[in-house]
């Protein structure tokens, strides 16, 4: 565009702290099959049992009776997720924006976080229920195979309560669950409440509780309860998962050939990038009132 005022770069972007793929691992994958959805073996292991040795036991009323014989008492899961992409696009003359491929790609790094972690939280794509596993579920899904893509969270309290409460309950079912490090995760609105009852630190770019949970707060994530319950201004969702890890392709972006829509003499210049998102076992929710922080 010409005009008589001065063209200046814009503000640099920078990204908001303490997102989803903050706290994502990233497994190593040999090729892009990964594309077509992975099937993957839950480790969280917290099933196990004691025993004794009626030899040396000392209870005080006597010897105990025998030992009950040792059974099979864990059970390895396998679980699937399916691939989402996500994808921005603009109009442009064929000739006079020599940077289109960058402001593509721009464009995608700026906006894909948010497209992420909505998918992530409700299971949306293209407005359907196609991206497995989500956090904002209530009933299990399986695939042909009886592998598991959807969990069911499970609920923890019936009715809201303060973040306190809420982290309390939520770390507690993480530690019931796998007794290892999960993830919290949270709307970006609860935050201030967070940090205003001390409940979470931040420590080398990552936001952590108190006994070292992974916190992911999502400016994407909407809040909602896991059957679609809405939210208020003071009322929102969170879940706990196990270790969460993320899969991510290259950036692509369709050069002009293949986008000149020669009714208009534009390219509709096009930047994607592939994501595939899981977690290892946990998978509880609570309700929780920032109000009474």
């Amino acid at each position: 565009m010409v005009n008589r005022r001065q063209n200046i770069d814009p503000p640099t972007f920078t990204p908001s702290q303490y997102g989803l793929l903050t706290v994502a691992q990233t497994p190593p994958s040999a090729d892009a099959h990964w594309m077509n959805g992975v099937t993957y073996q839950t480790r969280c292991i917290n099933s196990a049992d004691t025993i004794y040795d009626a030899c040396i036991a000392v209870t005080g009323t006597g010897p105990p009776p025998a030992a009950p014989s040792k059974t099979n008492n864990t059970s390895l899961v396998f679980r699937g997720a399916t691939p989402f992409t996500v994808y921005t696009e603009f109009a442009c003359a064929p000739i006079g924006i020599s940077d289109a491929q960058k402001i593509a790609t721009d464009a995608l790094t700026q906006s894909a976080p948010w497209e992420v972690e909505y998918a992530f939280w409700t299971g949306k794509a293209a407005n359907q229920n196609v991206v497995y596993p989500h956090l904002a579920a209530g009933t299990q899904v399986l695939d042909a195979d009886s592998i598991i893509l959807q969990s069911a969270a499970t609920t923890v309290t019936g009715s809201a309560v303060n973040v306190r409460v809420g982290i309390g309950l939520l770390e507690e079912a993480i530690g019931n669950c796998s007794n290892g490090q999960g993830v919290i995760h949270v709307q970006r609105k609860v935050l201030s409440a967070l940090f205003f009852s001390q409940l979470v630190e931040s420590r080398g770019g990552q936001l952590f509780t108190k006994s070292g949970n992974l916190v992911a707060v999502g400016s994407g994530y909407p809040g909602t309860g896991p059957t679609g319950q809405a939210i208020t201004a003071t009322t929102s969702w969170m879940f706990a998962t196990g270790t969460v890890f993320a899969m991510t392709g290259p950036v692509r972006v369709l050069n002009q050939r293949e986008t000149l829509d020669r009714t208009t003499n534009t390219v509709a210049m096009l930047a994607e990038r592939t994501y595939l998102l899981g977690w290892d076992c946990c998978h509880a929710a609570v309700q929780v009132d920032i109000s009474a922080a």
